[in-house]
């Protein structure tokens, strides 16, 4: 009995090891939650991405290379639901991915994945 203890222990630290190691890359591969005013947008395909925002005279955020992430401010605390359109870039090719919402009173993440030929993205939840 004393060995089925031991094993029991053993597997019940794997699972434990197992459950904290995926958390962390989880929280590794995952932006935080936005702040109020703020959009962080993330290229995760083969491409690199730009979020539009047709309401605010056509603005766009910086152009995101792919792998990387960045924050972009200053879209104040308005509870005003906004389109918001993300195009991919594959050069010399831009192209739209998807069209979306975003409340700047809640912030959000825009996370762009898939190639070039078969673009998605998540986007803001309003």
């Amino acid at each position: 009995m004393p060995f089925a203890n031991t094993l029991k222990r053993a597997s019940s630290s794997a699972i434990t090891v197992g459950v904290l190691a995926s958390a962390t890359m989880l929280a590794a591969t995952t932006p935080a939650s936005a702040a109020t005013g703020q959009l962080t947008v993330c290229s995760r395909g083969d491409y690199a991405s730009y979020v539009e925002f047709p309401a605010r005279g056509g603005m766009t955020t910086n152009i995101v290379h792919r792998g990387q992430c960045q924050k972009f401010t200053g879209f104040g605390s308005s509870t005003a639901v906004e389109s918001i359109n993300v195009y991919g870039i594959h050069s010399p090719s831009t192209f739209w991915v998807q069209s979306g919402k975003f409340r700047p009173s809640r912030g959000g993440n825009v996370i762009t994945y898939g190639s070039s030929a078969h673009a998605w993205a998540s986007m803001p939840q309003i």
